[in-house]
């Protein structure tokens, strides 16, 4: 228990501190007027002040943020953190002050940041761990590799056209697709083969998310002898450059299938799970940790880039109409409306993941 409440504090934690840095550096660098650096959102539990902002640590552990003066929709927050928002005078300093180019940079750098951090930790791990290339070693009798064709020796190199560097992304790939067919390019021998294969459903109780999971299976297993090596510090780097890039792939892949209705809300989870998922990657050690730490960021990172008012991807939105209505800005009463609608959003969502937790928890 101890080292699931550790790992949960380190985990988003790290995150948003690397999130909101990003936001803070960026604002700092443009010379806009920081007044709060927040980690959590809700009443203060403690913090300090220094120069212009506080530094505060909030009762809500879901998040966080860097309060910039002058920037429209401050007033819809200012509520949660038991206050009003007081008036003053506008000041060159002014997030809406800045020209759009200033302030795109302080938008964009919060989601930047934890791609950095992810792309950072996939490289270490690849780094110190090596990699598995996807080349097929058994293939199982009658399963979905074995009728597709596969052979042993065959090298994956692509899944839906999509490009593969290694067997994780095999495994990610399939688990999360039973029963759709997917289109596999193999290298045998001198020459590429097109395969299709349909993984089997397999269900399985996973004992951290409390609940019974569907995952994909092909049958067929990796070539262990001949796929493991060691790699260079260049090779690292493009492991981890692939890697960022192909979670985030996945992840806007599943916000498209959530939204068709190929996926359940109640696949979504919450600070529970994470905390769980975050004890049980703790124990498995470093590596481990740290590619969980690397998953969980680019979670973060895109799911800021949702074009939601209050998260970074609709402030996005509202400087692109802005751009495409020539400078001119989205009224500020619009914009405060469309903040509130984003806020309730917000908290619709943490009441659905948390929901979904507890249920998990309780085997509902």
């Amino acid at each position: 228990m101890l080292i699931t409440i550790l790992s949960t504090v380190v985990v988003l934690g790290v995150l948003i501190l690397v999130h909101e840095l990003g936001h803070f550096w960026a604002a700092k660098a443009v010379d806009i007027e920081v007044s709060r650096f927040s980690i959590g959102f809700g009443p203060k539990i403690a913090g300090f002040k220094r120069g212009e902002t506080e530094y505060v640590l909030a009762a809500i552990p879901l998040g966080g943020y860097v309060k910039m003066e002058g920037m429209v929709g401050e007033e819809a927050t200012a509520p949660l953190e038991g206050q009003t928002a007081p008036a003053r005078q506008p000041s060159p300093r002014d997030f809406d002050a800045k020209p759009w180019w200033a302030r795109f940079l302080v938008i964009v750098a919060g989601v930047t940041m934890n791609f950095v951090f992810a792309f950072a930790a996939f490289t270490f791990v690849a780094g110190s761990e090596g990699i598995i290339d996807p080349i097929v070693g058994d293939v199982i009798p009658d399963s979905p590799a074995e009728q597709a064709g596969f052979q042993r020796g065959d090298v994956i190199l692509e899944l839906d056209g999509r490009r593969i560097k290694n067997w994780d992304e095999v495994v990610q790939y399939v688990s999360m697709r039973p029963s759709v067919p997917i289109k596999f390019r193999v290298q045998r021998e001198a020459e590429r083969v097109d395969l299709e294969a349909t993984p089997r459903p397999d269900v399985v109780y996973n004992e951290f998310a409390r609940d019974s999971v569907e995952f994909g299976r092909v049958g067929m297993i990796v070539w262990m002898d001949r796929a493991t090596r060691d790699l260079s510090m260049t090779e690292a780097v493009a492991a981890g450059w692939h890697r960022t890039g192909a979670w985030t792939l996945e992840i806007f892949t599943f916000l498209k299938r959530l939204v068709t209705g190929r996926e359940s809300a109640r696949d979504l989870g919450g600070p529970i799970v994470i905390g769980q998922l975050s004890g049980a990657a703790a124990r498995q050690g470093l590596s481990a940790f740290l590619n969980f730490m690397a998953i969980i960021s680019v979670n973060l990172a895109v799911l800021n880039l949702l074009p939601i008012p209050v998260l970074d991807g609709g402030h996005l939105v509202f400087l692109f109409a802005e751009a495409l209505r020539g400078g001119r800005p989205v009224g500020v009463e619009s914009r405060l409306r469309l903040t509130q609608v984003g806020m309730i959003l917000l908290l619709g969502l943490m009441v659905l993941v948390f929901a979904n937790d507890i249920m998990r928890l309780a085997g509902i």
